[in-house]
């Protein structure tokens, strides 16, 4: 996080120069919205050291902060609006009680300030830009604040031009200077509580995350995703359901998942996976089939039917029968693996075959979904149920 590091510094270094800047033309010109003004660059001062404190200790670990300490950044970024608000009470105190004063040296004060307004104005473009990138609330609290002195100059300058035709105009620039720092300082305390209260991340980010667990084949169910921010950092808490059997390729499915989401959503520290196989009350059969009549086939790829079907795991009862056409018979290669991956999307538990096709391809495929294959020598479907409600 070198990069915020640097820009809290150049922050300060600005907001140092502009205290020297503002305070010399205050005295230069008697008016108390400029030394309100100072007063606010002051405070900036301030505030750009807790922004630099908070970048710091945030990434540092502590056993007694499992978590992490990516907080102190939200914390930060309401202290610098604390500080915001501080000014808006200046240039009140400042301004709605004390006498109208006479100004002097109010073309080259305007001049002045006029000049100012382009180092910042740039640099609050470029400090946003990068806070952006960084996903830092801290960097963006500050570069708002640094947005929110272009207004409160731009009146000032108004104030002072006008000061030459009417007495309190330099009170009335200040009123409205009050009113753009306290919807800055709101915003900036707004979206920090959001973050300290563990708010969840925008919904477009939500179903982002969504599209990309729902990609993998295995993901039949999201349980639960909740997402948070903190600080910079988005912590990510998720409860699958998975069609696979093996732990082992359970845990590497959650590992691949993770991988994703850190490949496609920036900045997540951290992410719990839940895993649970999908809840089934009963088994899948599955055999190939010459005809719908029933007739066991030899061949499993070059079958024209496979018949599918459910049992109770109780009291072994069917909840369901379905002959479906093998899509895939009319391939020259691969028909077999093809058919093995329909059979891994029904769900199979258990698959009936006469011919043995250990080593092939669709051995492969059933072995990684934990399918059961049983070798039978039934002629018919008919029979095929009778023997196995025996066994």
């Amino acid at each position: 996080m070198e990069t915020g590091k640097r820009l809290a510094v150049y922050s300060t270094f600005l907001n140092v120069f502009l205290v020297g800047a503002k305070g010399g033309l205050a005295v230069l010109t008697g008016s108390t919205a400029l030394l309100a003004e100072m007063v606010h660059s002051l405070t900036d001062v301030i505030g750009s050291l807790t922004v630099l404190a908070g970048i710091t200790i945030s990434r540092k670990k502590s056993p007694s902060f499992p978590w992490g300490l990516y907080k102190v950044e939200n914390i930060a970024a309401i202290i610098s609006a604390f500080f915001i608000f501080v000014v808006a009470y200046e240039i009140g105190k400042n301004t709605l009680f004390t006498e109208a004063r006479e100004l002097k040296n109010i073309n080259i004060s305007v001049f002045s300030l006029a000049v100012m307004t382009i180092p910042i104005v740039l640099f609050a473009r470029y400090e946003k830009k990068k806070a952006l990138e960084l996903n830092s609330p801290s960097l963006l609290a500050d570069a708002q604040n640094w947005m929110t002195d272009v207004a409160p100059i731009v009146v000032v300058i108004g104030g002072l031009a006008g000061s030459v035709v009417y007495p309190h105009a330099d009170k009335i620039a200040s009123i409205i200077v009050i009113g753009f720092i306290v919807i800055a300082g709101y915003e900036i305390i707004r979206d920090s509580l959001k973050s300290l209260l563990d708010a969840s991340v925008d919904a477009q980010t939500i179903e982002k995350m969504k599209e990309i667990v729902y990609g993998f084949r295995a993901v039949k169910t999201i349980n639960s995703l909740i997402a948070r921010n903190s600080g910079s950092f988005i912590f990510v808490h998720l409860n699958i359901r998975l069609n696979v059997k093996r732990l082992k390729e359970a845990h590497n499915i959650a590992h691949d998942i993770e991988e994703a989401i850190r490949r496609e959503i920036p900045f997540v520290e951290r992410i719990i996976i839940h895993y649970e196989p999908e809840k089934k009350d009963f088994l899948r059969y599955a055999v190939p089939l010459n005809n719908k009549e029933g007739e066991i086939s030899e061949h499993f790829g070059g079958a024209p039917f496979i018949a599918v079907w459910d049992e109770h795991f109780k009291n072994g009862s069917k909840i369901s029968r379905d002959v479906i056409q093998n899509p895939f018979l009319d391939l020259e290669k691969g028909k077999g693996i093809k058919l093995a991956e329909l059979l891994v999307d029904r769900s199979v538990d258990i698959l009936y075959v006469k011919d043995d096709f250990e080593g092939k391809g669709p051995t492969y495929v059933f072995s990684s979904a934990d399918i059961d294959i049983r070798k039978t020598d039934s002629v018919s479907l008919q029979d095929l149920v009778g023997l196995k409600k025996e066994s």
